[in-house]
């Protein structure tokens, strides 16, 4: 294996003080209770990007990007759980030989209802997670994580993960599979049953770490996070009117579900979310956008759901690679990335590697690490003793963590528990001296097998010049 590694740039971050508001919410102000977002999981309950966006082939759709188009609600293997309509509200039907083939999710000891969320006793005193009153099960013909029906129509067949060079594909797509009548998936997003008035979304937000609302342009918006009867009076003058713009409702507007509207003193009619004024952030330049998180502590933006994270990791803004995941106390977390060379690819831009939880579950826990003398990293190695584990260490999970959401635990050849996000194994860097550097970012291996005739592999397999790469995690 020839190989060639670089450090990264140190980039300059925000400092922890400044954004150090509460943790998990990647800057924005601690919410009052009626404003708060619902977790989106339950212990023990995952969430898995369906179709593409898991991210089987090395080609030019994953070199261009993966949108998360539908999340499904899924069990500890990944596995998509769906609903029966045959189900009463709160009552499992499916028993006997219909819980051979529809799997009940059977709720971890201690489980406590919340939001949507719910546990049935079943017929044989077994405890079943249920959301929106309908049990949930998993069907024992899905093999792969995002797959429906038994059927993953993204993943190559034949060839494991594998794909060919950019733009190729080997094999023939698997037909789309049929649910039997009455199943459905379970659907984190989208959610079809918010109710909204017109103009208004709920995106898929990984920076903002979970569902945010939209305006009619796709923009994010937020909500004034203070006293709540001084929101209207919170931004009527001078730059803050400027950067915090009211979104204005029609006149004939009717009040939906949460939402209504206030007449300022200001004369603007403004939308409002569950009492709470809805504004758009000048700084967001492109749809998707959520500077406004680290822009001022009094302005949240306005989240839905929020996704599960570990207590001790937080949502970090670098102005270089944007939103990353870091430790409370401001250590840079990484993932091991395996990389088709002629798919291009923009490692040193916001989300220029996208997560592709299959390449992340076939490269596991093993980073592959390997030392040499001409290693622009070799300081480090050599302070390190040389160990990889040093250099780059597993981000561990204390003995009593349960995975949730996106966040998975691996256990290791040791016996130790490794957090894994997204399909990624978590790491941090021993180069990484002050919080907010990312010196670790873009080191690299090239992969070149030692059989000319055999494919060279990253824990996936590849048919072109491959290199496993050190990069920052990133929502």
């Amino acid at each position: 294996m020839a190989k060639s590694n670089r450090a990264a740039w140190t980039i300059a971050v925000l400092s922890l003080a400044a954004a150090a508001f509460a943790a998990g919410t990647g800057g924005a102000a601690v919410r009052s209770a009626e404003v708060a977002p619902v977790l989106a999981t339950p212990l023990g309950i995952h969430t898995e990007a369906l179709g593409k966006a898991q991210g089987w082939g090395l080609d030019k759709d994953t070199a261009a990007g993966l949108v998360r188009e539908e999340i499904a609600y899924a069990d500890s293997k990944g596995h998509t759980l769906y609903t029966y309509d045959k189900d009463p509200v709160g009552q499992s039907s499916c028993v006997d030989e219909c819980a051979k083939t529809w799997i009940p999710m059977v709720a971890l000891a201690g489980a406590k209802p919340f939001g949507q969320w719910s546990v049935i006793a079943r017929p044989d005193g077994t405890k079943q997670w249920a959301f929106k009153g309908k049990p949930l099960y998993s069907f024992v013909k899905d093999e792969d994580p995002g797959a429906v029906a038994g059927v993953n129509t993204f993943k190559t067949v034949g060839r494991g993960p594998g794909v060919g060079s950019r733009g190729s594909f080997r094999g023939q797509r698997p037909k789309p599979g049929v649910l039997p009548e009455g199943w459905h998936a379970a659907l984190l997003y989208p959610d079809n049953d918010m109710k909204m008035p017109i103009g208004f979304s709920l995106h898929d937000s990984p920076d903002a770490g979970g569902l945010v609302l939209n305006d009619v342009r796709e923009r994010t918006l937020y909500m004034f996070d203070g006293d709540p009867n001084q929101d209207q009076k919170a931004c009527t003058d001078g730059a803050c009117s400027t950067q915090w713009i009211p979104l204005t409702a029609p006149e004939i507007a009717q009040p939906t579900g949460d939402f209504a509207f206030v007449n300022r003193h200001d004369g603007i009619h403004q939308w409002t979310y569950k009492g709470h004024g809805l504004y758009t952030y000048a700084g967001d330049l492109v749809a998707g956008d959520v500077n406004g998180m680290a822009a001022n502590p009094h302005w949240a933006v306005a989240e839905v759901v929020r996704y599960y994270m570990p207590d001790d990791v937080v949502i970090e803004k670098t102005t270089a690679l944007g939103n990353i995941f870091a430790t409370k106390a401001g250590q840079t977390l990484y993932r091991r990335d395996g990389w088709l060379n002629q798919s291009g690819g923009g490692h040193s831009f916001p989300h220029g590697q996208p997560n592709r939880p299959a390449v992340g579950r076939d490269i596991g826990t093993n980073s592959r690490c390997h030392i040499e003398q001409f290693d622009t990293m070799y300081d480090i190695y050599a302070a390190n003793g040389n160990d990889c584990n040093k250099v780059w260490r597993p981000y561990l999970a204390p003995k009593d963590a349960q995975p949730s959401g996106f966040w998975d635990i691996a256990t290791r050849d040791d016996g130790s528990r490794q957090w894994v996000y997204s399909g990624y194994a978590m790491w941090t860097y021993a180069g990484d001296k002050k919080p907010g550097e990312i010196n670790g970012n873009d080191a690299f291996d090239f992969v070149i097998s030692e059989d000319p005739n055999k494919e060279a592999e990253v824990g996936t397999q590849v048919d072109g010049i491959a290199s496993l790469y050190w990069n920052v995690a990133a929502p």
